[in-house]
């Protein structure tokens, strides 16, 4: 699935580019519909390793255009918290799914997973086209209707629109746009930040909760366990959403790699004393809920920050004509760095050993926190064309 995600990504991009975000929330429909309904009647592993390649296609590709069509329509004040919507309905989505998987046989929870893109195909004939694109294909008087409707009437629409314009033209055409100096330079800020954001251990805490767990001696199912992490990870998108734009994304990443980093350190420590202490010394096991309130902390410092705010600078880095392609690139390595970081956790962990990997991630956190002061650039209140 992670391989058709990762396509699903370029995909969605070149589908931006040439129909817009809505009509390819449209597209994905298909292969989220066919990979559901493969999934609850495949007869052999073949196809259902085929059915999950083309669930995650769609995945990756409706991943792009709601991310970017969220972005486009929003207002300067509110873009960074709808932004973050789409990362917090993916975690409401994943307990949702857990939950009701706990009820339901796999293959019928696959049936009620297809009930999702139904309504995104029912529902996206009943919103507009992003006013950025219809000026991109110079349909003004459409453009003007649709931002009078979204922003109010009392808002300069005739100035957002020259901005738009603006931001636009300057630039080459293709993409031959991304291999300028200042496009090439700021994808590799974005790639950057993705690389960090996998690299503190993000998908693997969110993977391997339960492995960790045991591994800590906190022997709790892996249900209970992807529950309470989804659980945490709302709380800390919801946090995230009501400050992003009031503080900016450079702050809340700031934080967020800094919550990160000093819990990962204080279970690394704990964890230390804990496997070097004598068999007889119960200190430690009277104080079993410091690593797991670490950990919680942990994930809620991911989800403030280092989880969704990546995903909206990646949209508000690049102006409408070369958003599509540079946001399938950010997106596509930010999938890459995922999958190494959980392919390389188990021989680090072997190497490193459980606090050595732990204080590693705090590491590459504080790593972070220097990259995000010298070279992200805020783009809170900023028209991003």
């Amino acid at each position: 699935m992670s391989l058709g995600t990762l396509f699903g990504a370029w995909a969605g991009g070149a589908l931006v580019t040439r129909l817009g975000p809505r009509r390819s929330l449209q597209a994905t429909v298909a292969p989220l519909l066919i990979g559901c309904v493969a999934i609850a009647l495949a007869p052999n592993a073949v196809i259902l390793l085929g059915a999950r390649l083309v669930l995650g296609f769609g995945c990756g590709s409706s991943s792009v255009a709601g991310s970017l069509y969220a972005v486009e329509i929003a207002d300067v004040a509110v873009r960074g918290a709808m932004g973050i919507i789409g990362t917090l309905a993916t975690g409401l989505g994943g307990l949702f799914t857990v939950s009701v998987g706990c009820i339901v046989s796999w293959y019928h929870l696959a049936l009620v997973g297809a009930i999702a893109p139904s309504v995104l195909l029912v529902g996206t004939f009943f919103i507009s086209d992003s006013p950025a694109i219809l000026v991109l294909h110079g349909k003004y008087h459409e453009a003007m209707i649709v931002l009078r409707k979204l922003r109010g009437p009392h808002a300069d629409l005739h100035s957002e629109i020259e901005t738009i314009e603006m931001k636009n033209s300057c630039r080459a055409g293709g993409w031959q746009k991304l291999l300028s100096w200042y496009m090439a330079k700021r994808v590799a800020t974005i790639v950057m930040i993705f690389a960090f954001q996998q690299f503190c251990g993000n998908y693997v805490f969110i993977v391997h909760t339960a492995r960790i767990l045991r591994k800590m001696g906190i022997p709790w199912d892996a249900d209970r366990s992807t529950i309470i992490v989804a659980a945490v990870r709302i709380v800390g998108n919801l946090v995230s959403i009501s400050i992003v734009d009031r503080v900016g994304r450079r702050t809340c990443l700031i934080a967020s790699h800094a919550i990160t980093s000093a819990s990962l350190t204080t279970l690394g420590i704990f964890v230390y004393l804990a496997e070097a202490a004598p068999p007889e010394n119960t200190i430690f096991s009277r104080l079993a809920w410091v690593p797991l309130f670490c950990l919680v902390l942990v994930m809620f410092g991911l989800h403030v920050g280092i989880h969704p705010v990546p995903f909206v600078l990646a949209a508000e880095y690049f102006p409408t004509s070369v958003r599509g392609q540079t946001f399938s690139v950010c997106l596509s390595s930010g999938m890459l760095f995922a999958f190494l970081a959980l392919q390389f956790y188990s021989p680090m962990l072997a190497a490193l050993t459980q606090p050595g990997l732990y204080w590693f991630y705090a590491a590459v956190s504080i790593l972070a926190v220097a990259f995000t002061f010298s070279f992200v650039e805020e783009t809170k209140g900023k028209n991003i064309g």
